[in-house]
């Protein structure tokens, strides 16, 4: 979900995440007992029968990996994905570049409490954020200064400290960011951590949104190579909440840490993969499917977002298995840079332009391994009818929800911005905001079967369905009301 991170951004959304009521027990995904003799019906007994949505994300979980962008990890997923769309029968299997930027690479990072009772634990670099250049150690100080303002109270006093960025005790109002214009407010975060950097602070800590021990990472602000950055990371809540009683103490408390991110030593490309079936008799309209094959790298990028890109590749395979062929071109792209800002998406859609127009309609599937509901209609209401259409062969699977409401920091995004009918996926919430999002536990052991096969039937049913009916859905700017990605350059935490 996804769009470098300014940090006290960072702190505001982490506090709503903490703050989230836990997901209701996992009910069994709804499933056809008959599937008529229809397409949507030999759809979905494909997939029930010989689907291979399971054994990808598997494969590209345990076996390759997590995906980070610019890294050798997310090049050997890319080459497996065009050599799976290949078997599959896709036409046209391709990548497309586009300019990324320095990689970075995850090191060794720990944390030692060097007073009281000298506890190791976990801690997490903020990816594209400088390492500490091997273990530091520096007296602990919360500084929760919201602004450049506030942070004046600590002038003079930082220098050598490692600060504290969350305050979990926090009772002030927030600020105001309504009407804030974006550069205003990106200038103020660059304002601040060179404060923080002149003052001759060590490194930030903030509070990871996840409980029980669950780290958490996501972009920090060094991939602009004109941004000030300290070493940054997030501490798993329970030590770093120990930090903070010890500080109220009103004792010395004093860490060591060390933060082993490196950057690479030159700018590369990252890719877009991209396939597709050739429509019978209106090719050059298409319907786009897709999903991020880049993740995190605390876990193996499971449900952020193996699955979803699994099940843009079983799209494209049942409709071939089947035999039956669509009337529009069904295109299959597997974007990268998803998680620094939607880079590949917005890339595909600059580069395409001047193919917008073409475009039926765009899906993603990037909330993890839970059935679908219905997708969001970016208050797009001119759209719900065809919408509806499309997803009527469903209601036994319980797809029906059709709502205006939008949502940002995936890939449609990057669409809906351009125009084009783009809708994301709504799926069951199962576990993805509370345990697997953007941490260590994104492994395989949380995807549950058969929602991730509901899933890949609600989504390929859809797919069918736009790419057959008579009618095109309507294009036009972004409808009053829809959330949209954010400008460019910043990630989302929570998609």
């Amino acid at each position: 979900m996804t769009r470098p991170l300014a940090l006290a951004l960072s702190l505001s959304l982490a506090a709503l995440l903490v703050a989230q009521a836990p997901n209701p027990p996992t009910q069994a995904a709804p499933a056809a007992l008959v599937f008529p003799d229809t397409p949507a019906g030999k759809l979905m007994k494909e997939i029930q029968a010989n689907g291979k949505v399971l054994a990808d994300v598997e494969h590209l979980s345990d076996v390759i990996g997590a995906r980070l962008t610019g890294s050798e990890k997310l090049r050997q997923a890319q080459a497996w994905a065009m050599e799976a769309l290949k078997a599959y029968g896709a036409e046209n299997v391709h990548e497309e570049a586009y300019d990324f930027g320095l990689p970075w690479t995850r090191g060794v990072d720990g944390a030692r409490l060097m007073t009281h009772n000298g506890m190791r634990f976990r801690i997490d670099q903020l990816a594209w954020t400088p390492s500490t250049g091997g273990p530091v150690q520096g007296e602990v100080m919360l500084v929760d200064g919201r602004n450049l303002e506030e942070l004046q109270a600590w002038k003079g006093k930082l220098k050598g400290k490692i600060l504290l960025r969350t305050n979990p005790d926090d009772k002030r109002p927030p600020l105001p960011r309504r009407g804030v214009d974006f550069a205003v407010r990106m200038a103020e975060q660059d304002a601040m951590a060179a404060f923080l950097k002149e003052e001759g602070a060590l490194a930030v800590l903030q509070m990871s949104p996840r409980k029980s021990g669950l780290g958490f990472t996501t972009a920090g602000p060094g991939r602009d190579p004109k941004r000030t950055t300290l070493p940054a990371a997030l501490v798993p809540v329970e030590p770093y909440k120990l930090l903070v009683r010890l500080l109220a103490r009103k004792e010395t408390v004093r860490l060591e840490i060390n933060l082993g991110g490196s950057f690479g030593p030159k700018p590369v490309q990252a890719f877009n993969v991209v396939g597709e079936i050739k429509g019978s008799d209106k090719p050059d309209e298409v319907v786009i499917v897709g999903g991020h094959l880049d993740s995190w790298d605390l876990g193996t990028g499971t449900n952020d977002n193996a699955t979803g890109s699994s099940v843009a590749l079983e799209v494209l395979r049942a409709i071939k298995a089947t035999g039956m062929k669509p009337r529009r071109t069904l295109r299959v792209v597997l974007w990268s840079g998803e998680e620094q800002g939607l880079l590949g998406s917005r890339a595909y859609v600059e580069t395409h332009k001047a193919e917008m127009d073409n475009l039926q309609a765009v899906l993603v599937d990037d909330m993890g391994t839970g059935a679908i509901r219905g997708f969001s209609l970016q208050g797009r209401e001119d759209t719900r009818s065809l919408m509806a259409m499309a997803i009527a062969p469903l209601q036994e699977l319980g797809v029906k929800e059709l709502p205006l409401r939008g949502m940002g920091g995936t890939d449609h995004a990057s669409f809906d911005r351009a125009g084009v009918p783009a809708f994301a996926a709504i799926q069951e919430p199962a576990d993805y905001m509370t345990i697997t999002h953007h941490t260590q536990a994104d492994m395989f052991d949380h995807v549950i079967p058969d929602q991730l096969i509901q899933g890949a039937q609600a989504m390929t049913v859809t797919a069918w369905g736009l790419l057959n009916m008579e009618a095109r859905l309507p294009h036009g700017p972004a409808r009053t009301g829809a959330m949209t990605a954010p400008p460019p350059g910043m990630p989302e935490i929570s998609r």
